[in-house]
C-alpha cells in the first residue's frame, strides 16, 4: 500500500470515529493517565524491580537518573519534578537531593507515586495535585532545579507551562527537559497505535495522527469492553499489531462493545521551537546537549557479557563521570536532544 493510500485510510478511520462515535475532548490525565495504574508497565529499576545490570534498559535508567541530578545541579538542592508519572525520576534522584516535590495533574498518578514513595521508605519526596493548565502551586523563586521528563508536551499550552516552570526557579536555577518531538516519527511514523491494558475486562486502543510539520497530535482513545488479549485477537495480531489492521468495518463490528470515545490533541515542539520559546520566555542561557541516556547505552556496548559490571555500585561508578561531562556538551538541535535552561 503507497504512503498516499496509507495516509487516506488513516483519514477515513479518523472521520469515522468523529462522525459514529462523536469522542469527548480532554486532556491527558482523563485520556489515559487518571486509568493507568502504572505508566511504566511496572518496569522501572530501583521503583518496581529490583536492579538487574545485565539489562541495558537498566544501564539507561542510571544514566538518566545522574542526567537529571547533574544538569540541575541538583545535590543536596530542592527540586521541582513536573509530571513524575510512577515517581521517575522523583524517586531515584531523592537519595542525591535535599527534597523533590512533584506536580502532577493526574489524581491516579499522585496516588501511585506517593504510594511507592512509601513502600520504599523515601522521605524526602512529595507529591502534589495541581489543575492542569492552571498556575503551578508554588511562590516565585523555590526551587534550585526543575525535572521534566516527557511532561511539558502532555500540557494544554507548553509555552505557558515553561513560563510557569521559569517562574518556580530560583535566579540561576536549571530547567532540564526531556521531551517527545515528532521526528523521529517521520517515513511511517505518522499514523500509529497502542493498546493499553486497563484491567481483565477492559482496554483501551488509542490511535495517533502526527502532524510532524505542524508539531502536534491527535489521539482517539477508543475503550472496549474486553481484554487487551481480545482485542488483540481480533485484529489478528499474531504477526504484530499495526495501524493498517484498523478498518472502519472491523470498528463497525465491534462498535456495541466500546463504552467510550475520547479525543485529545498535543503540541509537541522540536528541539528548535522550544529552544525559541525559553529564550523568548526569558532563561538566559539555553544548552541542548547529550543525554545520560545514550551515555549509559553506549557504556553497556562497550563490556563484553562477562566483563559488564552488574552491581549497582560498580556501575555507577562507571556512569556518573561521563555523564557529568556529556551533558554540558552541546548536541545538534537536529536530533531533538535534551535540553539545560538557566535562569
Amino acid at each position: 500500500m503507497s504512503m498516499e493510500n496509507k495516509k487516506n485510510l488513516g483519514c477515513n478511520i479518523f472521520n469515522w470515529i468523529e462522525e459514529s462515535l462523536n469522542p469527548t475532548n480532554c486532556t491527558s490525565e482523563d485520556f489515559i493517565y487518571n486509568e493507568m495504574e502504572s505508566q511504566s508497565g511496572n518496569s522501572l529499576p530501583i521503583i518496581y524491580q529490583p536492579f538487574d545490570g545485565r539489562k541495558i534498559s537498566h544501564w539507561i535508567d542510571r544514566g538518566l537518573l545522574y542526567d537529571f541530578l547533574y544538569s540541575t545541579e541538583g545535590e543536596n538542592k530542592k527540586l521541582l519534578d513536573f509530571g513524575p508519572g510512577d515517581g521517575w525520576p522523583s524517586l531515584i534522584v531523592a537519595p542525591y537531593a535535599k527534597e523533590v516535590i512533584g506536580i502532577d495533574s493526574s489524581t491516579r498518578r499522585i496516588e501511585v507515586c506517593s504510594e511507592n514513595a512509601k513502600r520504599l521508605r523515601i522521605t524526602n519526596v512529595k507529591f502534589k495535585n495541581y489543575v492542569v493548565g492552571s498556575k503551578i502551586p508554588f511562590e516565585d523563586n523555590s526551587f534550585d532545579g526543575v525535572m521534566a521528563a516527557s511532561s511539558v508536551e502532555q500540557t494544554p499550552n507548553p509555552k505557558e507551562t515553561l513560563k510557569e516552570l521559569y517562574r518556580v526557579l530560583k535566579p540561576e536555577g536549571r530547567l532540564r527537559i526531556h521531551y517527545e518531538a515528532l521526528g523521529r516519527y517521520r517515513n511511517g511514523g505518522e499514523r500509529d497505535l497502542w493498546i493499553a491494558d486497563l484491567n481483565e475486562k477492559s482496554c483501551k486502543l488509542i490511535l495517533f495522527n502526527r502532524n510532524i510539520e505542524d508539531e502536534y497530535v491527535i489521539q482517539y482513545g477508543l475503550t472496549f469492553a474486553m481484554s487487551k488479549e481480545e482485542l488483540m485477537g481480533r485484529l489478528s495480531a499474531n504477526e504484530g499489531v499495526s495501524f493498517n489492521q484498523i478498518t472502519i468495518p472491523l470498528l463497525q463490528e465491534l462498535k456495541s462493545k466500546i463504552t467510550k470515545a475520547q479525543v485529545l490533541k498535543t503540541v509537541h515542539p522540536s528541539a528548535k521551537t522550544i529552544i525559541s520559546w525559553l529564550k523568548e520566555i526569558g532563561f538566559k542561557e539555553v544548552i541542548p546537549s547529550h543525554s545520560g541516556s545514550s551515555v549509559a547505552f553506549k557504556l553497556f556496548n562497550q563490556y563484553d557479557n562477562s566483563e559488564r559490571p552488574k552491581d549497582l555500585h560498580s556501575i555507577d561508578e562507571v556512569i556518573k563521570n561521563v555523564v557529568k561531562v556529556a551533558v554540558q556538551l552541546k548536541a545538534p538541535i537536529e536530533i531533538d536532544p535534551m535540553i539545560t535552561a538557566i535562569k
